[in-house]
C-alpha cells in the first residue's frame, strides 16, 4: 500500500487494476480495483490463479487501512 499524490491510497504494483474512483457519504474519494483484474497481475508475478484469489482475498480484501481504503469491484457478467 502506498498514497498517492493526491492523497489516495493506493495498493503496490496494481496500477493496472485500477478503473476508476469511488465515494461514499461524507467521506473522500478512494481508488476503485477490478477484482479480475488484480488476479491477471498476480498471475503474471507467477502466482497460479488459485493462489492469487487467496493472495488477494487475505492481503487486499482482508485488509482495513482507514476510511480511505480503496474499493474492491466485483464485475458483474451482462
Amino acid at each position: 500500500m502506498r498514497i498517492v499524490k493526491d492523497k489516495m491510497k493506493k495498493w503496490d504494483n496494481c496500477d493496472e487494476a485500477i478503473i476508476g474512483e469511488g465515494v461514499r457519504c461524507s467521506q473522500e474519494p478512494v481508488l476503485v480495483y477490478d477484482y479480475n483484474k488484480l488476479i491477471k497481475i498476480f498471475e503474471k508475478e507467477g502466482m497460479s490463479e488459485e493462489e492469487s484469489i487467496e493472495w488477494i482475498d487475505y492481503n487486499i480484501l482482508g485488509a482495513w487501512i482507514g476510511d480511505d481504503t480503496p474499493i474492491i469491484l466485483f464485475p458483474r457478467v451482462a
